[in-house]
C-alpha cells in the first residue's frame, strides 16, 4: 500500500511536468489570418447577394426591404375612431410628452367651450419645464457635494441639466402649477421648436454654477449661488421662448362661428376652468419583462419639478396595457403611450408593423429577439410620446390602433399612423389612462411602497426622439 502511494506520486509529478508542453494552445482573441481566411472563403457572392451588393451602393436597406404585401394589406379603416383635432407639430424638439399630453387635453377643452378646435402653447410649458429642470438640477448637485466627479450620479447629472425629454408625469405637475394658456397667447419661436442651441447655452451655463457650488461651504453661498443661475437661466429662456404671462385676454369663435368678447384669465384660471381634469386620475402602468410585475417603482429624479413625485409606475404585463387602452379608446378618451417607435416601422408610410421591413430575405438570416430578450440587451426603450384615437376591431379582438403622432402633416396619413396590434406586444413600455378603466387589482399596486430605482434606469425620459 505505501509502494502504491509513491508511485502514483511518481507519476502525478511526470504528467505535471509533461503537461505544459502538451497542452493546447490558447484560443485566439484577435482575427487572426486563418480566421479572416475561414470568414472570406464563408461567404458564397450568388447571384442574391451580388444583386443585393449592387442595390445596396446607392440604396438604404430599409427601403428595399419593405414588405409590400404586409404594407398593402392594412387599410383606412377603424370600427372605432376619436373624433379627430388638428395635428401638431413638435419641430425640432424632445417634446413629444408634452405635445401627446396636451393633445388628450385638448378634446376635453373643445367640448366645453363648445368648439371644434384648440390648440394650447407648448411654448409656455416648455419654459417651465426648463427653468424647473434647472432648478431640480442645482438642487441635486447642492445635496451631492460630497460625491467624487467619477460618480455615477454626478456623471448622470452632469450630462442631463435640463434635457427636453419627459412623461406624462412632467406634464400633469407643471400644468398644475403653473396652468395652461391658448397657442396664439404664447405662440413658438424658433429656439422652442428648435432647441438645440438653447439646450447647449442652459447647459454649459448650469455646469459652470454647478463647479461653484461643489467648492462652496457655506449652505447660504450656495444658495446664493443657486439663485443667481435661476436668475441667468431665466434671462436666457426669456430672450428665446418670451415671457410667459401672468395673465391674458383671449376670446374665440364658437360652434356657430360668432366671435365672444374679451375675457380675462390667469393660466391656473384657464386650466381649471377650461380643463379642469383632474390629472392626478390618470394611471401610468409600464411593461417591463425585467423587473417583477405586480409592483410599483418609481425613478428617481424622473420628473421636472423637484418638490413632486417622480414617476411612479405600475409594473404589469402587456396584456393589462392593451386590456386598459382598449377600454379607454372605446370609451372615446385618448390615451398617452410611449414606444420604441423606430424600431419596424415606417415614417413615409405611416405604419408600424412587425415584419414591414424583410431583413430576413435581404440577408439569408433570421433576426429574430423576444420582448424579454430586447429589454435584457437594452434594445426597447420608450423613444417617443403619442396618442391612441382609434382602433379597429375584429369581433373582440384589436386588429390595428389609430395613432395621433406629433410630427406634422407631413408623415404619416396626414400626421396619423396606423400602427398593427402585433406591434404593441413588442415596442409598447406605456400606456396612461384614466383610474376607471384599470382594473382592481391593479389599482392595488399603487398602495405599495414603490421600490426607488436609480436616474440611469433604461425607463428613465428618454422620451426625446426628434421629429
Amino acid at each position: 500500500m505505501k509502494y502504491f502511494s509513491r508511485l502514483t506520486i511518481v507519476i502525478v509529478a511526470v504528467a505535471l511536468t509533461v503537461a505544459p508542453a502538451i497542452a493546447k494552445k490558447p484560443r485566439p482573441t484577435g482575427l487572426t489570418p486563418e480566421m479572416l481566411t475561414e470568414l472570406s472563403q464563408s461567404l458564397k457572392m450568388d447571384s442574391h447577394l451580388t444583386f443585393a451588393r449592387n442595390a445596396l451602393a446607392d440604396a438604404d436597406a430599409a427601403k428595399l426591404t419593405l414588405n409590400r404585401n404586409l404594407i398593402n394589406s392594412i387599410d383606412d379603416n377603424f370600427s372605432h375612431r376619436i373624433k379627430d383635432m388638428s395635428i401638431t407639430n413638435q419641430e425640432r424638439t424632445g417634446r413629444c410628452w408634452m405635445f401627446a399630453g396636451l393633445n388628450i387635453l385638448r378634446p376635453i377643452a373643445a367640448k366645453k367651450l363648445g368648439i371644434k378646435d384648440i390648440k394650447f402653447s407648448q411654448n409656455y410649458i416648455f419654459f417651465y419645464d426648463k427653468l424647473e429642470k434647472a432648478n431640480m438640477f442645482l438642487e441635486a448637485v447642492m445635496k451631492t457635494r460630497s460625491l467624487p466627479m467619477d460618480n455615477r450620479y454626478i456623471e448622470f447629472l452632469m450630462n442631463h441639466t435640463t434635457p427636453d425629454g419627459g412623461y406624462w408625469v412632467n406634464l400633469a405637475e407643471l400644468a398644475k402649477k403653473y396652468g395652461i394658456v391658448p397657442k396664439d397667447v404664447m405662440p413658438e419661436t424658433y429656439a422652442s421648436s428648435h432647441s438645440g442651441t438653447i439646450n447647449r447655452t442652459l447647459d454649459f451655463k448650469l455646469k459652470e454654477y454647478a463647479l461653484k457650488i461643489r467648492t462652496e461651504n457655506e449652505v447660504e453661498k450656495q444658495a446664493a449661488l443657486k439663485m443667481q443661475a435661476l436668475k441667468d437661466v431665466y434671462r436666457i429662456l426669456a430672450v428665446n421662448f418670451g415671457i410667459p404671462p401672468k395673465s391674458f385676454q383671449w376670446r374665440f369663435k364658437d360652434k356657430d362661428k360668432k366671435l365672444t368678447p374679451y375675457k380675462t384669465w390667469t393660466p391656473v384660471q384657464f386650466y381649471n376652468e377650461v380643463i379642469g381634469a383632474p390629472l392626478d386620475d390618470y394611471m401610468t402602468l409600464e411593461s417591463i419583462p425585467t423587473k417583477e410585475f405586480g409592483k410599483l417603482y418609481q425613478i428617481d429624479l424622473d420628473k421636472s419639478v423637484y418638490d413632486r413625485p417622480n414617476l411612479t409606475f405600475a409594473n404589469v404585463g402587456i396584456d393589462i396595457l392593451r386590456q386598459v387602452a382598449l377600454k379607454s379608446v372605446l370609451a372615446d378618451t385618448p390615451v398617452w403611450f410611449g414606444c420604441d417607435v423606430g424600431k419596424e416601422s415606417s415614417r413615409k408610410k405611416g405604419i408600424m408593423a412587425p415584419g414591414i421591413y424583410d431583413f430576413s430575405s435581404l440577408y439569408g438570416m433570421d433576426f429574430t429577439l423576444t420582448r424579454k430578450q430586447m429589454f435584457e440587451t437594452y434594445s426597447d426603450t420608450p423613444t417617443h410620446a403619442m396618442v391612441f384615437t382609434g382602433v379597429d376591431m375584429n369581433g373582440k379582438q384589436p386588429v390595428k390602433w389609430l395613432v395621433e403622432n406629433s410630427w406634422g402633416k407631413k408623415f404619416g396619413h396626414s400626421g396619423f399612423y396606423y400602427m398593427a396590434d402585433k406591434w404593441f406586444d413588442y415596442y409598447i413600455q406605456v400606456v396612461v389612462v384614466k383610474k376607471e378603466f384599470v382594473p382592481k387589482d391593479v389599482l392595488k399596486i399603487f398602495k405599495q411602497r414603490a421600490t426607488l430605482l436609480p436616474p440611469w434606469d433604461p425607463m428613465y425620459k428618454v422620451l426625446t426622439l426628434e421629429k
